[in-house]
């Protein structure tokens, strides 16, 4: 019986998905200076394949800090038709266009670039982000998802089925 219960809760377990965000962001350090540049590593993580364009906007603070430049991994630019990030007032915006098949070679999750920011305050943490929106398209044009739909949970269950009846069998 411990097992039967052992197998329940290992099946319900890979039955859950856990999602992740699209874009995560990683910063070289905690604290930072009046005029310290920012740099800030951002990861697109299992982005849809079908992904043409996509657009992200977050708020940020604006007066602690002041965005200089987006720097783009040689694979993305390689695989991208339009790259760019501009603020507009407290927010960030970034656009990126990609060209056909990207994902054979780019992966659907991958480092995009670099943002890159200059404080305007003493002892500041790293900007911190917050999504406001989020927008893509396929070549086209209709809008989709940004991420991938992950495959429903088929095998486990079968899985789980199998041993339930296996051990019905047993008994």
């Amino acid at each position: 019986m411990k097992i039967a219960n052992l197998i329940l809760i290992l099946g319900l377990v890979m039955s859950f998905s856990s999602k992740a965000s699209l874009i995560t962001f990683s910063n070289d350090s905690s604290s930072y200076l009046n005029g310290d540049i920012i740099e800030i590593e951002v990861f697109i993580n299992e982005a849809n394949p079908s992904i043409d364009f996509l657009e992200v906007v977050w708020n940020f603070d604006s007066s602690l800090f002041e965005f200089d430049l987006l720097t783009v991994t040689n694979s993305v630019f390689d695989n991208s038709y339009f790259d760019d990030a501009f603020t507009f007032g407290d927010e960030l915006i970034f656009q990126l266009g990609l060209l056909a098949n990207w994902e054979s070679v780019l992966g659907t999750s991958f480092k995009l670039g670099t943002f890159r920011f200059i404080a305007l305050e003493e002892d500041v943490s790293s900007p911190e982000f917050m999504l406001i929106d989020m927008f893509a398209q396929d070549s086209d044009g209709d809008d989709i998802s940004v991420t991938s739909v992950p495959a429903p949970p088929t095998l486990a269950i079968l899985c789980f089925a199998g041993i339930v009846l296996l051990r019905k069998r047993m008994s």
